[in-house]
């Protein structure tokens, strides 16, 4: 635990930095806007050391908006994730998507103080797979496969004990609740959990607070699947009610967006996923 660190530049995304004897990782790298102090974050702590990698949970703006600029501080950085985010990042219009958020974001967190990235440079190097191991020297990260937030989302297992877990399974917050997050798969977010408690680790990361009490890691993997079933239950039962999609999402947050979630998350950003969720489970997927 030690040789972890928090280093992001500011709200709405998330940055861990893992220092091994032999190598250096960030696990996501937040938001665009506060790359800078991401970046100046990373040098307090490696002083002359470079950054050799990037883990990518998955392709959301929130989560990779540091890259590019991450690339022209380290040129030989490698950013790793998986292959279904890989094509992702490819497309066009994911990129442009990605850039209307993150400068959305920047008139949120930094009065629209925000430097145009290079596209050319928001792309995942190497393609990882489930139980793929990095070895940082004295560090492990395995790549854990947890869909259900995103298809091509990820967990990362350090050292066998600390888990970085994904969207799939919900978002913790201050007051002990678990928001659930599953945009593409209620199923696929249910079994992601069901691998992750499996793994049984020691200790927790939820993307978007942090580490976890370990008074919390015990019920942590039953009360994600209760706050998941509880979702499903809310959008099934407003849907058979009669509301419309617009009807459903006003309702959907009033009850699951509280002041904690709104400072992490701009209303735009918020508003799409719960649209692709609702879809979700209207398509009882």
């Amino acid at each position: 635990m030690d040789r972890i660190y928090n280093v992001r530049g500011g709200r709405g995304g998330d940055a861990s930095l893992l220092v091994g004897v032999q190598k250096t990782a960030l696990i996501d790298c937040g938001m665009a806007y506060c790359a800078s102090d991401l970046i100046k974050n990373i040098k307090k702590v490696l002083g002359t050391r470079s950054l050799d990698y990037v883990f990518v949970s998955h392709s959301h703006y929130d989560h990779i908006g540091g890259i590019p600029y991450l690339k022209c501080e380290w040129p030989n950085l490698i950013v790793c994730g998986s292959e279904y985010d890989q094509r992702i990042l490819r497309r066009s219009t994911a990129l442009k998507t990605i850039r209307e958020l993150s400068r959305e974001a920047s008139k949120i967190y930094a009065e629209g103080l925000f430097d145009d990235c290079n596209d050319d440079l928001l792309k995942i190097d190497a393609a990882v797979t489930d139980g793929d191991i990095y070895d940082l020297g004295n560090l492990t990260v395995q790549v854990v496969k947890t869909p259900g937030h995103t298809q091509g989302t990820l967990s990362f297992l350090v050292n066998q004990e600390i888990l970085f877990a994904s969207e799939s399974t919900g978002t913790f917050n201050s007051s002990g609740l678990i928001i659930p997050t599953f945009i593409v798969s209620y199923s696929q977010s249910i079994e992601s959990i069901k691998k992750c408690q499996a793994l049984n680790p020691k200790f927790i990361y939820s993307p978007h607070y942090g580490l976890i009490n370990p008074s919390e890691t015990l019920n942590f993997w039953q009360k994600s699947l209760e706050a998941a079933e509880r979702s499903r239950y809310f959008v099934l039962h407003y849907h058979d009610l009669g509301y419309s999609e617009e009807e459903l999402l006003l309702e959907y947050e009033k009850v699951f967006r509280d002041e904690e979630t709104r400072t992490e998350q701009p209303f735009n950003a918020f508003r799409i996923n719960t649209r692709s969720m609702i879809r979700a489970l209207l398509d009882r997927s």
